[in-house]
């Protein structure tokens, strides 16, 4: 019995582990609340079922079975909210009944789980700590086992023993799995705040200069293997060092995150925009030909000369001079097409500013 109940134990340990490393290596913190509570949810009840594959029995009949499924349920409810218990618990409920057949014990157990989900899932809501929920919930919990156990068990003697086992291995579980959790949490946190202080301008929060380089060369790898177009556009803002030296530089950060952020609305989502300079910022088009950057470089540019930095207070006008470049008509390789964007900004200075210019 010991060691069934040390494997289902592991098993759920194994696929909490898979799921946080698997949160960690990817940005599924940035998909809507919403997705992310269907697969907390449906993720509970597929592992749920794990644990019921691994039952531990606790009578010679089989017909009281132990195992961490509420633990699942309640971690369910708890960074899942509402959608996400109602889910695990259905999913749960279900295989109950279908892995044993629709007996007497079965829909006991099936409709206490179902009881005790929707009430989770209503008290993961609560405006309460941490602390405080994990208390209320686990006791609602372990309500629902002493519940089910006393109208399965066949005698006072087995449902006492059972409650007490039941209810303790379920809370001290509990208890340690969400401390494992909400150590790896803030862990996860700290790396994706680390990785985003690394490849982010902190001005502006935009690419900064590493990261530009990392993506654009694999962006410039992909649209060349794939026989793709890619553009490359190099801005610099006109007379930038005038507007902090009447301003100052707080009125100059502030243009300068304005102008981030009227870049990235023209850009598509997949375009890559970075600050590479003081005032010199890159956008890599993939999958855009010559005469389509062109086309983005001067409606840009007429974007920034029409718009009032600073509105609140100053009303500052700005201008930017661009030059673009191309794969395949300008250059073949990454480090030229950036090469001769740059020379083609240095033209479109040199013939006035506030202008836009092609490689040639």
């Amino acid at each position: 019995m010991a060691l069934s109940l040390f494997q289902n134990f592991s098993i759920l340990v194994a696929v909490i582990s898979i799921t946080l490393e698997f949160v960690r290596s990817s940005k599924v913190q940035y998909q809507s609340i919403i997705m992310r509570r269907f697969v907390l949810g449906t993720v509970g009840g597929l592992l749920g079922i794990l644990l019921l594959m691994s039952t531990v029995p606790f009578n010679a009949e089989k017909t009281i079975i132990f195992d961490f499924r509420y633990v699942v349920m309640y971690l369910s409810a708890m960074y899942g909210g509402f959608i996400s218990s109602i889910i695990t618990s259905v999913i749960i409920a279900i295989y109950r009944i279908i892995v044993t057949g629709a007996n007497n014990n079965a829909i006991i157990v099936s409709t206490s789980i179902l009881i005790c989900g929707f009430l989770l899932g209503a008290l993961s809501h609560l405006k309460a700590n941490r602390g405080q929920k994990f208390l209320i919930m686990n006791t609602v919990v372990a309500l629902s086992i002493i519940i089910a156990l006393y109208l399965i068990s066949d005698s006072f003697k087995l449902f006492v023993i059972n409650s007490l086992l039941f209810t303790s291995t379920t809370f001290i579980t509990s208890y340690f799995i969400c401390r494992y959790i909400q150590f790896s949490v803030t862990n996860i946190r700290n790396f994706w705040q680390l990785k985003i202080d690394a490849t982010t301008d902190h001005l502006t929060e935009l690419a900064n200069l590493r990261e530009f380089e990392n993506r654009f060369e694999h962006l410039f790898e992909e649209c060349q293997n794939n026989e793709l177009p890619i553009s490359f556009l190099m801005l610099d803002l006109d007379h930038f060092k005038i507007i902090n030296d009447t301003y100052g530089h707080q009125k100059g950060d502030v243009v300068l995150s304005e102008l981030a952020q009227i870049l990235i609305k023209a850009c598509r989502g997949y375009d890559l925009v970075a600050r590479i300079g003081g005032e010199e910022f890159a956008i890599v088009l993939p999958r855009c030909p010559r005469e389509t950057a062109l086309s983005i470089g001067r409606r840009i540019r007429q974007q920034i000369e029409d718009y009032s930095f600073c509105k609140e207070t100053h009303e500052i006008r700005m201008t930017v001079s661009i030059g673009v470049s191309s794969y395949p008509n300008d250059a073949m390789d990454a480090a030229k097409l950036m090469s001769l964007a740059d020379k083609a900004l240095y033209r479109a200075k040199s013939a006035g500013r506030n202008s836009v210019m092609l490689a040639q």
